[in-house]
C-alpha cells in the first residue's frame, strides 16, 4: 500500500467518523444546538482539524443529507421493475416505512426537521428529487387506471405522502407500536392504503355504473 493510498484511507476514515458523530448529535440535540466544537469533542478531535474535511457546518449537514438521499434511493431502486402502478405504490410505501425504522437518524434529518438556520433553504430543500418525481408519476398512473378515483395528482400525492409519513413518524418514535400493540408493522401501510383506496375504487365503479345506466 502506497503512502498516498494510506493517507486517502485515513482521510476517508476520519470523514466518516465526523459524519457519524454529527448525525447522532443532530438527531439528538437538533441542528442549531450542535456546534463544530461539540462534534469535535465527541470524537476527541480539535475543532480546527474538522475544517480539513468540511468547509463549515452547512457543508457537513448537506453531506449527510446527500448520504441519506442516496441510501433512500438505493432502497427504492427495484421499484422501476414493478409494472403495476398500484403495486409499485404499495411497495414504495413499505420502503418509506422501512427507511424510517432502519435509518431513523437519516429519516429524521431528511423528513422531519426544519431547515437549519445556518443552511441556505435553497440548498437544503433543492429541486424535486428523482425519488419524489417517480412517486408523482406512480400516483398519476394510479389515477389514470381508476385506482385512486377522480382526484388531482397533487391532492393524491399530498394525502398519500401525509399518510405514510405519519405512519413512519409514529413508528420511528415507537408510539404506533406502544398504542397499538400487536400491529403488523410489515403490512401496515398496505392495509392503510387499501383503507384509503378501496372506497375510491367502489365509488368509481358506482359512478361508471350510473353512467352505463344513463347511456342505455
Amino acid at each position: 500500500m502506497t503512502t498516498a493510498t494510506r493517507k486517502e484511507m485515513e482521510h476517508e476514515r476520519m470523514r466518516r467518523k465526523i459524519l457519524d458523530a454529527a448525525k447522532e448529535l443532530f438527531a439528538k440535540d437538533g441542528f442549531d444546538n450542535v456546534s463544530i466544537r461539540k462534534i469535535a469533542a465527541r470524537i476527541k478531535y480539535s475543532p480546527a482539524a474538522l475544517y480539513r474535511y468540511f468547509k463549515n457546518k452547512e457543508d457537513l449537514i448537506l453531506s449527510l443529507k446527500m448520504e441519506g438521499m442516496q441510501k433512500f434511493g438505493e432502497m427504492q431502486s427495484h421499484l422501476v421493475n414493478i409494472k403495476d402502478p398500484f403495486q409499485r405504490l404499495r411497495e414504495g410505501g413499505r420502503i418509506y416505512l422501512d427507511y424510517a425504522r432502519k435509518e431513523p437518524e437519516y429519516y429524521d434529518l431528511l423528513f422531519t426537521k426544519a431547515v437549519p438556520s445556518f443552511c441556505s433553504p435553497e440548498k437544503w430543500v433543492g429541486g424535486p428529487h428523482q425519488n419524489f418525481t417517480n412517486f408523482q408519476e406512480t400516483v398519476r398512473q394510479c389515477i389514470e387506471t381508476g385506482v385512486l378515483g377522480d382526484v388531482s395528482v397533487n391532492t393524491a400525492v399530498a394525502a398519500l405522502w401525509a399518510s405514510v409519513h405519519g405512519l413512519a413518524s409514529l413508528a420511528a418514535s415507537g408510539r404506533l407500536q406502544s398504542h397499538l400493540p400487536g400491529i403488523d408493522m410489515d403490512n401496515i401501510f398496505e392495509d392503510v392504503l387499501d383503507f384509503i383506496t378501496i372506497p375510491q375504487i367502489e365509488r368509481e365503479k358506482m359512478r361508471k355504473g350510473k353512467q352505463d345506466e344513463s347511456s342505455k
